[in-house]
């Protein structure tokens, strides 16, 4: 039975620590999770929200790593406006999941610093869901979020989680591209099968 959701928002981390010179490893923040409160895979559903441009090789490969990480993947296609604006967040999508699982989990984990998430967890916390947010660096993070919600951990102090750009990793295979943020130490074991297929949303607006 599902106890936990993780719910991060891939887009939000990614700019954060991308301007910073950091790759992420999603594989170490999962692993965290699940030692930091205790609980087997079987009782944490993880779900990544990732907005990509259909010609944007490295991200499709990072939806895929996420994938073989144990992460189900929401994906949506990155919609430009006619004034070259780009809506490149999945905030909506983010939300609905939470929402519909609120009455299935006592304790949500949102991965994200983005102030516009601050309702969502107001609804959870009425509901009797215990949030902790895991933000991207204490600047990087929502005042008003850290407030509503039970607890903060502050990704910049997570152990192995960010990689400097600079550090040159080992090969792999071009699913899982080295310097993006997702790689696997463990990655010659995966299953050659391709990966799950990400669930793809079309644009809510």
């Amino acid at each position: 039975m599902v106890k936990m959701a993780v719910f991060v928002d891939v887009q939000n981390v990614q700019e954060t620590f991308e301007r910073q010179g950091f790759g992420v490893r999603y594989d170490a923040l999962k692993d965290y999770v699940l030692d930091y409160f205790k609980l087997p895979k079987e009782e944490v559903k993880l779900i990544a929200f990732v907005p990509y441009k259909r010609d944007e090789d490295r991200r499709i490969r990072l939806i895929d790593a996420l994938a073989f990480m144990g992460f189900r993947v929401l994906s949506k296609v990155i919609r430009e406006h006619p004034d070259g604006g780009l809506k490149a967040n999945m905030d909506v999508e983010l939300t609905l999941e939470a929402v519909l699982l609120a009455e299935k989990i006592s304790h949500a984990v949102l991965v994200s610093g983005d102030s516009d998430f601050a309702p969502l967890v107001s609804f959870l916390s009425r509901r009797g869901v215990r949030v902790t947010i895991i933000g991207p660096g204490r600047a990087s993070t929502s005042v008003e979020l850290i407030r509503l919600a039970d607890d903060y951990i502050n990704m910049e102090e997570i152990p192995n989680v960010l990689l400097p750009r600079a550090v040159r990793e080992p090969e792999y295979p071009q699913a899982l591209e080295p310097g993006f943020g997702d790689t696997v130490p463990h990655v010659e074991s995966l299953p050659r099968e391709e990966p799950p297929a990400p669930e793809h949303y079309e644009d809510l607006g």
